[in-house]
């Protein structure tokens, strides 16, 4: 890849998932707030679209995988923006007389509808049960499966503000209607602004893209890892690709905990010998020396089975004095 074109596509990478992260969080203030204040869905509209173009702009140089997943996340967006207009538009009144419509002048709903013709994904709402899962705004406390607002049978994960938690989301609820048998999952992960916290995931077809971290344990299988902006965090990983790191610093690479893939279906032996957990790519070290900013962790560091176990073998969540025990064994040491 020309260095042209890997700039362009880390530069793209971090514009998108800021707004990726902003559009979700208006998207579920505005679900949460029972009618949505118009003014604010039309700025949401406008930002999708301003998000979309820059995307399409961007397809000449980005990755097929990754353009996969962009595409994926704008149709989900869109299609949930669409779904809050019709809910609040209000409905017609009941008139024999045509009336000839009104002129109208730019504006924010305009632009959306230009580019609509352009790109006609928000239609009807899908009736799929594929939606989003979120965690966001918790400070010391113990979240698993029963913690996310809403369930869905394939999902992206979106977990963001967390500091002095526990996530263990090894084990998610079962839902009956689930076209796959009832079993929860999710397909991609996003998670930003964690602090102290230890986060633990199964092993998932999907991408991980994760900002602003400080201080963090992370435990996940997943097809493609991508960290920006962070410090100190231990990542437990099974990867069949390069993770990719930038503008990190004090990175500590290690391969998923067999403590946790004996919980999985996956065979824990397949598991480990096709990851590339330590063949990190960092694109803040364009140098042919090695990257200072990230180190295998070392064995004596590596916490116990009996220590991640503190965490996920629990019928109940856990308390604060358990939290308290748990969390120095696993949690990198304060720097």
């Amino acid at each position: 890849m020309e260095d042209s074109n890997k700039t362009r596509i880390q530069e793209f990478y971090a514009t998108f998932q800021a707004a990726r992260t902003d559009l979700s969080s208006r998207l579920e203030a505005l679900k949460a707030g029972g009618q949505p204040d118009s003014d604010k869905l039309h700025a949401l509209v406008a930002d999708a679209a301003k998000l979309r173009k820059e995307f399409i702009d961007a397809n000449g140089y980005l990755p097929t995988y990754d353009q996969r997943q962009y595409e994926q996340f704008l149709k989900s967006v869109e299609a949930d923006i669409e779904s809050l207009r019709v809910t609040s538009a209000p409905k017609p009144k009941f008139a024999f007389k045509r009336r000839p419509p009104k002129a109208s002048t730019p504006s924010t709903a305009q632009t959306c509808a230009d580019h609509a013709k352009e790109a006609p994904i928000l239609s009807a709402p899908p009736t799929s049960s594929s939606s989003h899962l979120a965690l966001s705004g918790h400070s010391h406390k113990y979240l698993d499966g029963g913690s996310l607002p809403s369930l869905a049978s394939s999902s992206d994960l979106t977990i963001s503000d967390l500091e002095d938690c526990i996530v263990n989301l090894l084990t998610l609820p079962s839902l009956s209607d689930a076209e796959d048998g009832g079993q929860c999952k999710f397909t991609a992960l996003h998670a930003r602004n964690l602090s102290n916290t230890v986060l633990i995931l199964p092993v998932f077809d999907g991408s991980a893209l994760l900002h602003d971290l400080k201080r963090c344990t992370i435990a996940l299988g997943c097809h493609q890892f991508r960290m920006h902006a962070s410090h100190a965090v231990d990542v437990y990983l099974s990867i069949e690709s390069n993770p990719i790191i930038e503008h990190c610093s004090s990175i500590r690479f290690a391969e998923y905990p067999r403590a946790l893939s004996s919980t999985l279906d996956a065979s824990p032996s397949i598991l480990h010998e096709t990851s590339k957990h330590l063949a990190v790519q960092d694109f803040s070290h364009i140098r042919a020396t090695r990257s200072p900013n990230w180190s295998a962790l070392p064995a004596e560091a590596l916490p116990s089975g009996d220590d991640w176990g503190l965490v996920v073998r629990r019928d109940t969540s856990m308390s604060r004095d358990d939290m308290e025990e748990a969390m120095p064994r696993l949690l990198p040491a304060q720097q």
